[in-house]
């Protein structure tokens, strides 16, 4: 490898590590470590995601191995991660004279969360085990173990779902960490690792990110339409879902009744308001993401054409599973819902002559009316394909049908944020 690429790759780290999080100071250094990883494991950001599979699991999907490498690119969820890892483990090193072990679950195929810090950190004492289900990252983290010559820091590399995987006999971790999800804890099996990991956790460890907050708000309709929404106008529901250490012992000990409930809307609530929700990320101690700093907090804002925000009524939710989790509400007043059958076909076409975008926003209006449809695995691909011709990341997209109240406004932010005018 170059001398010159690997002083870039450390000068990198060095500062993504250490220096205060910026998205744009920050920007030259997130592309040098992609690019130095990229070459070392083969698997680059450039490469078609198409060409890559996800892995359909019975807890969630495990995205393909070059979608997990397009996460690096997210500045600051790299850098805040990367930060909180390091910190919680160097307070962990300091608080006892044993090793201290680590269990990453999801690794991707950088290892971003910690690979990069063991091979600058160069401390015997942590002891790390590495699961993931993709072939391909697994193959990748050992090529990058021995770049860094970390073999001393490696107990197990393991290819495996980390929600059934088991440990070794007595095995506890100090601290593990996952980063599987998406913004509201959709489609990725975070909730159902931690879940199930939660019984190989010491007593005193950690799990990171530490707490992942939902919170259900009304945003007045005014709000929307502005240049910039003010959010000192949104009134807070209620935080419907919190995952952390008390909730996965919860769910390990097979109790999941904070998977539904109710959120009352306050008397005096007219109909110019939306449901906003949101998801707060808190790493480790201080190093948190909040809204919109990066696809994992993106709200999502809607109100379905045939509800009706009224004070002194309920919305009800439920995170439903397996396999393609979400939290679908139910709002109190409806009226008919298109069924299944009802729905446009993949194949017709949108204003804009794309196929496929007709079917997917009544998709996202019957999930947001309660009526959630399953969307079959060929219909995933199509998607994903459309949006990879269109150059526009999944998270932003599905974030944009959701709010978009009526397909005219989806289809005026597809032709803002795509291609489309080039084509």
């Amino acid at each position: 490898m170059d001398s010159e690429l690997l002083n870039r790759y450390r000068n990198a780290i060095t500062h993504l590590l250490n220096e205060p999080a910026d998205a744009g100071l920050m920007k030259p250094f997130i592309n040098d470590l992609k690019n130095y990883l990229g070459n070392i494991t083969s698997i680059s950001t450039d490469l078609d995601m198409n060409d890559w599979n996800d892995e359909n699991t019975s807890q969630g999907v495990a995205i393909s191995p070059v979608q997990a490498a397009k996460c690096i690119e997210e500045t600051l969820r790299t850098q805040i991660f990367m930060q909180g890892v390091k910190l919680a483990i160097e307070e962990r090193l300091k608080a006892t004279t044993d090793d201290i072990h680590v269990l990453y679950a999801g690794t991707g195929p950088y290892g971003t969360l910690l690979i990069p810090y063991l091979g600058l950190a160069t401390n015997s004492r942590i002891k790390v085990t590495l699961i993931d289900i993709h072939p391909e990252n697994i193959s990748a983290i050992k090529k990058l173990v021995k770049h860094f010559s970390i073999t001393q820091n490696i107990v197990a590399i393991t290819c495996d779902d980390a929600t059934c995987w088991q440990a070794p006999p007595s095995q506890q971790f100090d601290i593990i960490i996952s980063e599987t999800m998406t913004a509201l804890l959709k489609r990725e099996p975070q909730v159902f690792i931690f879940s199930h990991l939660y019984q190989y956790l010491h007593n005193s460890g950690t799990l990171i990110p530490q707490n992942i907050s939902l919170k259900a708000w009304l945003t007045p309709f005014k709000s929307l339409m502005s240049a910039e929404a003010n959010t000192t106008d949104d009134i807070l529901l209620k935080e419907f879902y919190c995952l952390n250490i008390d909730e996965a012992r919860r769910l390990n000990a097979g109790d999941a009744s904070s998977f539904k409930g109710n959120m009352l809307i306050p008397n005096g609530v007219d109909t110019n308001y939306r449901l906003k929700l949101t998801t707060d990320i808190q790493v480790y101690k201080h190093h948190k993401l909040t809204e919109n700093q990066c696809s994992l907090n993106i709200p999502l804002i809607f109100l379905p054409h045939d509800a009706q925000l009224r004070g002194g009524e309920a919305i009800h939710y439920e995170y439903i599973t397996p396999n393609n989790a979400d939290f679908i509400f139910t709002f109190p007043i409806k009226n008919t819902i298109k069924t299944m059958n009802e729905l446009a076909r993949f194949t017709d076409l949108n204003n804009l002559g794309l196929p496929g975008v007709k079917r997917m926003f009544e998709h996202a209006q019957a999930a947001k009316s309660g009526h959630p449809f399953s969307i079959a695995d060929d219909e995933w691909a199509l998607w994903t394909e459309l949006l990879d011709s269109l150059t526009l990341p999944y998270h932003e997209t599905t974030a944009a049908l959701y709010q978009s109240q009526r397909i005219e406004e989806f289809e005026h932010w597809l032709v803002t944020n795509s291609n489309l005018k080039s084509l």
